[in-house]
């Protein structure tokens, strides 16, 4: 689990701990194992590291575009700033609501736009931000889509090996802005850097132009299956589970960010060793050199 959702579930924990040792005053049995309960989820709090909500992302540019130290051209700004805004929207509401479709409207989307919030200084770009702040739990979503666009750029350009790891629960409506953005930057022979998060990529021209040729070859699908199989295992520090169908294939993949630690933990209880059905959604990701990667994420368990 992200240490920021933990810490989110420790803080709800905490309070609704001492809102009980208020009710019950100073019975001297009840209070004595809620003030034991209210110091080790204080100390485990303590012991994750506040993440700092960043909502904001700067994309600046070299190349063609940019004419020496006197500006850049604002057709490409608006070419790139599209399929970018689009990756942003599809990635962030994939984690709100799981379900994205491949075209038309996307639910909510109004909650992702970003505004033009400033023109970074020494270098000709934007810095983009969200404005709109609806909630913690939004920004924290919102934060992590921003990180997992710039990671998924990064990787496009490194190898297939890197860009399929980044592309676990990546919809295939994510990948095609992704190609888009690609190829507003390349056409125009340019260079990027993006930072957001504490993140940083920096691609050349020529890793632009591989990174638009690895995207645009790429073949990305998503459904969601039901599998019956038996339950074998869930790992709530690493997110991940494992899970045996009915012919004794072994699936392994990650838990649903939407799911809460008490829900995954139910499921454990429920079902450990038991025959059930898994509730997955399978990406399938097929390469310019024919290979395919599948990757699975656990939605549900049902009996």
């Amino acid at each position: 689990m992200i240490s920021r959702r933990n810490r989110e579930y420790l803080t709800v924990q905490l309070l609704e701990t001492r809102r009980m040792l208020e009710m019950i005053g100073n019975d001297p049995i009840m209070s004595i194992s809620l003030k034991q309960k209210e110091k080790s989820l204080f100390e485990q709090l303590e012991k994750i590291p506040v993440d700092k909500q960043d909502t904001k992302v700067v994309l600046l540019f070299n190349g063609n575009p940019v004419k020496g130290s006197l500006g850049i051209d604002a057709a490409f700004i608006g070419k790139v700033t599209i399929p970018f805004q689009n990756m942003v929207t599809a990635e962030f509401a994939h984690r709100v609501d799981g379900n994205v479709a491949k075209r038309g409207t996307i639910k909510n989307e109004n909650q992702s736009r970003l505004f033009l919030t400033a023109l970074p200084r020494g270098s000709f770009g934007i810095e983009l931000s969200k404005l709109e702040s609806t909630d913690l739990f939004d920004d924290n979503l919102f934060s992590d889509s921003l990180s997992h666009v710039t990671k998924l750029v990064e990787s496009s350009a490194k190898s297939d090996e890197d860009f399929a790891a980044e592309l676990d629960g990546t919809t295939p409506r994510t990948i095609a802005s992704l190609k888009d953005f690609f190829k507003a930057v390349s056409d125009d022979q340019a260079g990027v850097t993006i930072e957001s998060g504490g993140i940083r990529c920096e691609l050349n021209p020529i890793a632009v132009k591989n990174g638009y040729d690895r995207v645009a070859g790429t073949i990305a699908t998503e459904e969601t299956k039901t599998v019956a199989g038996v339950l074998k295992g869930i790992l709530l520090e690493s997110w991940k589970f494992d899970f045996i169908d009915e012919k004794g294939a072994t699936i392994t993949g990650r838990i649903d960010e939407n799911l809460t630690e008490n829900q995954v933990s139910a499921f454990m209880v429920s079902y450990f060793n038991k025959s059930c059905k898994a509730v997955l959604k399978e990406g399938k990701v097929l390469f310019k050199n024919g290979r395919e990667r599948i990757s699975y994420i656990l939605s549900s368990i049902e009996a």
